[in-house]
């Protein structure tokens, strides 16, 4: 339950919802600038942002299909990036998890004022 609650991801990321957008950002663009220098190439990000939606793109490899499946397993805490870790970046392997319980938390609280919770989604995309 840690990632399926506002509280919850509060406590994981240290943000509020109304800095979520900004969480999120910067832990995209942290992976966009780690997969560039892991690929020793230069970094060539584009940011969008709009309501409702947030588009990093970058020159990067992209995310592993295992790497995928490992954030969307919510029993354990992994980091690809073991060489990174330290306390400010890296320590708890759980970005990506949060980011992608971040939109489906927030749905529900948007249906919690009248609408249906099974109809949360919360989506997220990986290209």
């Amino acid at each position: 339950m840690e990632f399926c609650s506002a509280k919850e991801l509060q406590n994981q990321t240290g943000h509020g919802t109304h800095h979520w957008p900004l969480v999120v950002l910067k832990e995209l663009l942290d992976n966009a600038l780690d997969a560039a220098e892991e690929a020793e190439i230069a970094p060539l990000i584009a940011v969008t942002v709009r309501p409702g939606e947030i588009v990093v793109q970058d020159n990067g490899t992209g995310i592993a299909e295992e790497t995928i499946r490992s954030i969307r397993d919510y029993s354990i805490r992994v980091s690809s990036r073991e060489a990174y870790v330290s306390p400010s970046r890296g320590a708890q392997g759980n970005a990506l998890k949060t980011i992608l319980a971040m939109g489906y938390v927030l749905d529900r609280e948007r249906l919690s004022e009248g609408g249906d919770l099974g109809d949360a989604t919360g989506v997220t995309i990986f290209y």
